[in-house]
């Protein structure tokens, strides 16, 4: 509506006054300024108190008009007048929350119920109404809302805070909110959970208006225009994501126990706007009109049975099985109409303002049809305001009353009720048929809250008042994003001193140091952590600042000025002072990539994001340019080669170094990971960065900031330097053994990993087969059972040290002389470490040396110059020494039996190996504490278990670092912060197994996750900080990429790292105690690239191609496994290293991708490759069955095929023209491969030029002969096999200038190769399931594994699974009931608790595969009433397993007992069924072949079956359930 007269805008703006005054000023409180929910006292609630909440949404339309005054020219003073009322309010709440500054410091520390503000207040004098305990008082919206509001008012102009200590309350109140996101609270409706006893709830609606409200207030001036910098408000920008992203993975739902609230509608539009996402926003509209929409407004929530008639108002508390009563009579408020007015108006949709303003209109009661409403009005309202008789523009169709006594007519002002309810006799009709019936206004009217939001919004649409006006913020603007955010992130790369840097400008990475920085000064982020603790602090009130929190990586990509004087902050991730995990520089670049990512993606604010990286010699130093190796001999490269094999890497340690140098190398290009990066010189960045001012700091008396500030990386190197009292100049910072050279992983399981029933030294029977994984055999799903491992005896095969027959070589640590036993490092109490190192030369004997790792030298220098010290021409080592602590295997000690204390002393004063240190270490603490003063090396237990966990940190021995944090009880800073990501996101979280297994659904503090940890009576002491990285890297992995987590609700952590020992043992053929022993010696790195594999879920039963991963942006390798490994082949480093790292960007790993054109019964492969070099038209070619591959790069071009899984498991180019690198990567690709594997390659351009010893030999084992004779550009090809005698593979070599190669072509037989490793008189061997049964090769399986692990269910699931059980009496699994009631009757379908309860009822089940083909199977019953709307199940208990079994079973019938396809088809020469049967049992070596006798086989086939098609799971579950489940059939 549109008024051009001047007249006629004041006479509509001088009707809202008066309405105004009547409504709601006549209301407010002269003395306090505060104004009462209402007048009504009913027996629902007495509302005359004050509610904060309440009070701000009251006071809207008094804000709203005021400024709408302000358009006019008001002589009439009344734009002062109600801008002062809302001051007055607003300062009243203001009294009432700063009388309880000791709450707001408490609650800082705690957040405890007891410790908030109170969410009401007495109207009259201020003062609190009910006890802390009496009332769900936590209500982090209403605060909120306080806060966002004086946001919008301060920036309209009004002046509402008068003093800094005002400011410091404000400054508080901020820090009382930011953490709303791990804060349940009672929300919005003051209850919590719906059934309102007491149990408060992450609620999404009291999250959103934290994120409005702390996006506001950040950088708002209290003081407006003349304030100065101490009157500014600072939101740190890590917390306002935080809240942000939580509030983006939870919506649409509201809370656990509520699946939407209409409450959401003042989050997703006025007043909050802070949903970012325009989809999300219609998406949570859309759910709050279809589920809680009606006629007379909206449901507050689903069974919600407030003010209902069925209501018992004799108790506050629901039971669970009435709340099924109240569905589909909740009571409707028109309240929440007003709010999508207010949205219309604000996004401009004018036919929902319509439509919703014709809604409200027949529920609004005129106030002159209430007889006692005069009592409210003041003689002013008497005249008609606009001429046109007795109606006004909101409240026509009311009948005219007659004159007053006095000949005034009464006003006519429109009044909301707060709800509507359904009469008692009308209940009945109304659930028969919903939204039928007509509906009664409670006695609380006018709802003053509704009242107030009615009238802003008729002001707008009246054009008396501007959207812009009411919101001068521009918060209406967040959700009109079109694009994600495109960031710049600026990079500074600082060396820690010269030498450094001379050492990076060597290889062309330009950096400063913090001298050449000056003027800007480069601190740590600890010193930001504290001079923010400053923020906010005030004596008088009590008030201490903000708390000691880390600042997150938005908060150090900022420059900070005080005095003119700038200052950068390093990264908090880039710390490792406290947790081992950055000590990886593989997993550094993981997080840093995470980190741009997150940076990029989360950037808000003016100027760039600028990140100051500080490299250190720890990360980078002793790294050398050249690598080439001109003098060596075949046999030297075969050394080289063949130690290789044991740790696939050159030097894992040095390559990790490198990786790290190859990634900011990357920086450079401009593009890292698709974020666009600017690496420079600080002081070039200075004046496209963001730069936030800290000059509050000058008025805090009591903290010395610039102290703080400019020592902060001074005293952090101090700090370094006293941890043991070590002078790290003078420890061994890394070896280039890395994580590879470890003592031989053989020798530690033996003597050290094994069970004994009278109590091992070290015991992992936990992460070995858990007894509930048990079935009724007695056997492990998993693997061995206990009775198995616990009958092996801790003292195990002579060490490795004595037997020197069976080792291979290791690298050589770096060393400028042999020390001997008895030398050791100045500072250390106990002996270096020393590596076995054989012999293998012609003539050797297999004499064992000792390679003691220098500790003293922080260089890694070139293998070459290594191998040369470890094998000095011409000489011999004839040291047959034996090892000062070999007698270790024979010292039989137990945990806790302190006779062996001496023997155990004396031997770890001897010991020159880090593991027995570690173990006797571990054996000393269990007999004493870690005060226990060690007398021949007069040092505690605790002290020289903090040496070994550094000793091994810098060695990158991780299994020992994960032993000696576990022993000294060490937590991750970052811990609570990850558990909370995940919780945050609706994901249970839990830490232990059994009957120790510990439930997280809410954020926890980090001294309840230690205790949780660490005194869950781990078997194995590294479970502790493997569990801690899992949760570490669940939570980084869920902030970069939310959908791996689709259909996961319950992270059980002991489960996700047996699924993760599944992988490894799966991936290298072996036993699930040595794959335990590999998962602890995985690098950080590793394991989290192995984890995010097994999250990686659908993709695993794709047939994805295997490929060696390489990250472009990095240049960092990362072989993957396949699917098939020979127990004769070492699948791990002889030291324990790993195999299978993989690339953090590398995505699942997968079984191979299938064959091109394989027909559907042919096992014949033809390849055809030709090769051209630069001269000879530079092209590389390989067909397979006519189909090109597309690999064809510079170097050489690879395509490996697995002729018995008959998949392509590589397709990959060497660039062997261009580094060295990519030579030793072709050799550790080919050393991976199994011997038979087929491999094809082509060379293109060039593969000469950087082509070593090493890789030429690599191919030798191909079967080449003609790789000797390649020179410059020279076109080759190959068609060979791993294991072949040279020059016997199919080869052709061209010279340069003698045009490209012949096309070679040759023809494999699959069939040959899957016959030579099928053992036939074992069922079933390899081709026995593929010729008699379906199968994926284990891909299915496999998947169902890690599916089963994480408890992964398919899209809808727990609504569908809700829908069964309302129609049967419930479900069953053995023993274990899920009951129908009173689940069905307290919670609805997409309930969060439901999905809870059925997780909990799946979880009895202990196999991770059966799980999951229980979900299938409820799946399946699902689908059938889908597609059969006429059948239902009679409501009877359903038993899962029987169904399940049923399936089975005729699964093995038809292909086992029955033949392929049921046809009776079987061995050739045979018919008919018993022919088949009794040829079946003749190929195969069996006796009976019946389902009963052989159940479990059929279990593990059946599991790997895919879901879909006729030969599916679904297909043979379907069937079972028909046959089995009491169906109803309805004709009609």
């Amino acid at each position: 509506m549109q008024y051009h007269s001047q007249a006629s805008v004041r006479k509509r703006l001088d009707y809202y006054y008066r309405a105004v005054n009547a409504v709601i000023l006549n209301r407010q409180n002269p003395t306090t300024g505060l104004i009462p929910a209402s007048v009504a006292v009913t027996t629902h609630g007495d509302y005359r108190d004050a509610w904060v909440r309440d009070n701000v949404y009251s006071i809207m339309a008094v804000f709203g008009l005021a400024l709408a005054y302000r358009r006019v020219d008001d002589d009439e003073g009344r734009a002062y007048e109600l801008e002062h009322a809302v001051v007055k309010l607003m300062r009243g709440l203001l009294f009432c929350m700063m009388r309880q500054a000791p709450k707001i410091e408490r609650f800082k520390k705690t957040q405890g119920l007891n410790d908030c503000l109170h969410a009401k207040y007495s109207t009259a004098t201020g003062d609190t109404v009910v006890g802390d305990s009496e009332w769900g008082h936590l209500q982090i919206d209403a605060t909120s809302l306080f806060l966002l509001a004086l946001a919008q008012m301060t920036a309209s102009g009004m002046l509402i805070i008068y003093t800094t200590d005002e400011v410091d309350f404000i400054q508080n109140l901020v820090f009382y909110i930011e953490r709303a996101y791990r804060t349940p609270d009672y929300g919005i409706w003051e209850r919590g959970n719906k059934i309102n006893h007491g149990e408060p709830e992450l609620n999404s609606s009291s999250i959103g208006m934290a994120v409005a409200a702390l996006q506001a207030i950040n950088g708002i001036n209290l003081f407006g225009s003349k304030g100065g910098p101490s009157s500014v408000i600072h939101v740190l920008p890590d917390e306002i994501t935080r809240n942000y992203t939580t509030l983006h993975s939870a919506l649409p739902r509201e809370s656990n126990s509520k699946e939407i609230d209409a409450a959401l509608l003042s989050v997703i539009g006025f007043p909050a706007f802070a949903v970012g996402d325009a989809k999300l926003v219609e998406r949570t509209r859309n759910e709050i009109i279809e589920k809680l929409g009606g006629k007379y407004g909206c449901k507050r929530f689903l069974r919600d049975g407030h003010q209902t008639v069925l209501e018992n108002n004799t108790r506050l508390h629901y039971d669970a099985h009435e709340l099924m009563i109240f569905e589909d009579i909740e009571c409707e408020w028109p309240l929440f109409f007003t709010y999508f007015i207010l949205d219309g108006l604000f996004s401009e949709n004018e036919h929902q303002v319509e439509e919703y303003r014709a809604k409200l209109e027949p529920l609004i009661i005129d106030s002159a049809t209430l007889l006692d409403f005069g009592q409210f009005l003041s003689d002013t309202m008497s005249e008609s305001d606009d001429g046109r008789g007795l109606k006004t523009p909101t409240s026509p169709g009311f009948a005219t009353p007659s004159s007053n006594s006095d000949g005034k007519q009464p006003e006519h002002i429109p009044l909301i009720p707060e709800l509507y309810y359904v009469p008692h006799h009308l209940v009945d009709a109304e659930k028969n048929n919903n939204h039928s019936q007509a509906r009664i206004a409670n006695d609380n009217l006018p709802l003053v809250w509704a009242n107030s939001l009615h009238t802003l919004g008729n002001l707008i649409y009246e054009n008396l008042l501007s959207v812009a006006e009411i919101d001068p913020l521009g918060r209406r603007f967040n959700a009109c994003k079109t694009k994600p955010n495109d960031t710049v992130v600026q990079v500074v790369l600082l060396a820690e001193d010269t030498n450094l840097q001379s050492m990076l400008n060597m290889y062309g990475l330009e950096t400063q140091t913090m001298d050449q920085v000056h003027p800007i000064t480069v601190s740590h982020p600890q010193g930001l952590k504290e001079v923010y603790s400053a923020l906010g602090q005030n004596a008088k009130l009590g008030l201490s600042g903000r708390p000691k929190r880390p600042v997150g990586s938005l908060g150090t990509c900022r420059l900070y000025r005080v005095q003119g004087h700038l200052y950068a902050f390093t990264p908090h991730f880039m710390d490792n002072e406290e947790f081992y995990l950055t000590s990886d520089n593989d997993y550094l670049i993981s997080i840093f990539e995470q980190e741009l990512v997150f940076v990029r993606q989360y950037w808000a604010y003016p100027g760039r994001p600028t990140m100051v990286v500080l490299l250190t010699h720890a990360m980078l130093g002793g790294l050398t340019k050249s690598r080439s190796f001109p003098s060596r001999t075949e046999a030297e490269a075969q050394r080289l080669t063949t130690w290789r094999k044991a740790s696939l890497g050159s030097s894992p340690a040095k390559d990790n170094k490198r990786n790290l140098l190859n990634f900011f190398m990357t920086l450079r290009s401009g593009v890292v990971n698709n974020v666009r990066v600017r690496l420079g010189r600080l002081s070039e960045m200075v004046n496209t960065s963001n730069i936030q001012s800290l000059d509050f700091l000058v008025t805090k008396k009591d903290i010395n900031w610039l102290e703080i500030l400019r020592g902060a990386a001074d005293r952090r190197k101090r700090r370094l330097a006293r941890k043991l009292g070590l002078n790290e100049k003078q420890t061994q910072a890394t070896t280039p053994g890395g994580s590879g050279s470890k003592t031989p992983g053989h020798h530690r399981w033996s003597m050290r990993r094994q069970n004994s029933v009278v109590g091992s030294l070290y015991s992992f029977a936990s992460l070995v087969t858990p007894a509930m994984n048990e079935l009724e055999n007695g056997e492990s799903y998993f693997g061995i059972s206990h009775s198995q491992a616990a009958s092996e005896s801790i003292s195990g095969p002579t060490s490795p040290r004595a037997s020197s027959s069976s080792e291979k070589f290791t690298e050589p640590y770096t060393s400028q002389r042999r020390p001997s036993k008895k030398d050791h490092t100045k500072g250390f109490k106990l002996k270096n470490h020393e590596e076995p190192l054989l012999s293998g030369r012609k003539g050797a004997s297999g004499v064992s040396g000792i390679l003691i790792p220098d500790l003293a030298i922080l260089e890694i220098s070139d293998a070459s110059e290594a191998l040369d010290r470890a094998f000095p021409p011409g000489e011999e080592d004839d040291s047959d020494e034996s090892s000062p602590d070999g007698n270790m295997e024979s010292l039989g000690l137990t945990l806790g039996d302190p006779s062996s204390m001496e023997a155990a002393q004396t031997m770890l004063s001897l010991s020159v190996n880090l593991y027995d240190q570690i173990d006797l270490l571990q054996y000393l603490l269990s007999c004493q504490d870690a005060e226990y003063v060690v007398p021949n090396l007069d040092a505690t237990v605790g002290t020289l278990l903090a040496e070994v966990y550094f000793k091994s940190l810098q060695l990158k021995l991780w299994s020992i670092v994960r032993q000696a944090a576990g022993l000294l009880d060490k937590v991750v800073n970052s811990l609570t912060i990850n558990i909370t990501d995940l919780v945050i996101r609706q994901k249970q979280v839990t830490i232990g197994s059994g009957p120790d297994e510990h439930f997280i659904t809410s954020p926890l503090g980090p001294d309840v996750l230690s205790r949780m940890i660490y005194d869950g009576n781990f078997d194995d002491v590294r479970e502790g900080p493997v569990v801690q990285e899992v949760l570490i890297y669940l939570g980084s992995f869920i902030r970069a990429d939310p959908d791996m987590f689709k259909g996961i609700m319950r992270l059980r952590t002991h489960f996700l790292i047996i699924a993760l020992r599944e992988e490894i043992s799966r991936l290298n053929s072996c036993d699930e105690t040595d794959a335990v022993e590999h998962l602890m010696q995985l690098s950080p790195f590793e394991l989290k690239s192995l984890l995010g594999t097994v999250l990686s879920g659908p993709t695993l039963s794709a047939n994805a191609t295997n490929t060696l991963l390489r990250n472009q942006s990095s240049g960092r390798l990362s072989p993957t496994m396949s699917g098939r490994r020979y127990s004769n082949t070492p699948s791990l480093g002889e030291g324990g290293e790993s195999n299978i790292s993989m690339s953090a960007s590398s995505g699942p790993m997968s079984q191979g991708a299938p064959i091109p054109n394989m027909g559907k019964n042919s096992s014949l492969v033809a390849i055809k490759v030709q090769s051209g070099g630069y001269h000879s038209g530079s092209f590389s070619k390989i067909l397979i069955n006519e189909s090109t591959i597309s690999v064809s790069s510079r170097g050489i071009n690879m395509v490996v095929i697995d002729p018995v899984q008959g998949v392509l498991i590589e397709t990959v180019s060497f660039d062997t023209h261009i580094s060295e690198d990519e030579s030793d990567d072709l050799a550790r690709l080919v050393d991976w491969l199994q011997p038979g594997m087929i491999v094809i390659c082509s060379a293109k351009d060039d593969c000469y030029e950087h082509l070593t010893p090493a890789a030429r030999l690599a191919l030798k084992q191909l079967g080449s002969k003609r790789v000797d004779d390649l020179r410059y550009r020279d076109s080759w090809c190959l068609i060979g096999e791993k294991g072949i005698e040279p020059d016997t593979a199919l080869e052709a070599h061209k010279a340069y200038m003698d045009g490209p190669t012949a096309v070679l072509e040759k023809t494999f037989d699959l069939n040959q190769y899957k016959a030579k490793v099928d053992d036939p008189g074992v069922f079933p061997s390899q081709s026995a399931i593929a010729a008699f049964v379906p199968n994926t090769s284990g891909r299915w399986l496999r998947r169902r594994k890690n599916d089963g692990s994480l408890n992964r269910v398919p899209d809808k699931f727990y609504p569908r699974v809700w829908r069964i059980l309302s129609r049967s009496a419930g479900f069953r699994i053995g023993s274990h009931h899920l009951p129908r009631d009173p689940i069905i009757s307290e919670k609805t379908p997409e309930e969060f608790n439901f999905a809870l309860a059925v997780e909990n009822f799946l979880g009895v089940i202990p196999d991770p595969a059966e799980r999951q083909i229980a979900v299938e199977t409820l799946m399946v019953i699902a689908k059938i009433e889908d597609r059969n709307p006429g059948m239902e199940v009679q409501p009877e208990v359903i038993d899962l397993p029987m169904i399940m079994r049923e399936a089975m079973s005729k699964f093995w019938t038809k292909w086992v007992v029955n033949g392929p396809g049921g046809r009776g088809q079987g061995i050739p020469g045979a018919s008919g069924t018993a022919t088949h049967v009794e040829g079946l049992r003749m190929h195969l070596g069996l006796g009976e072949v019946g389902f009963d006798q052989h159940e479990r086989l059929a279990r593990r086939m059946f599991y790997d079956l895919p879901q879909e098609g006729k030969e599916g799971t679904f297909a043979y579950l379907a069937r079972a359930a028909l046959k089995l489940l009491p169906y109803s059939i309805d004709l009609e």
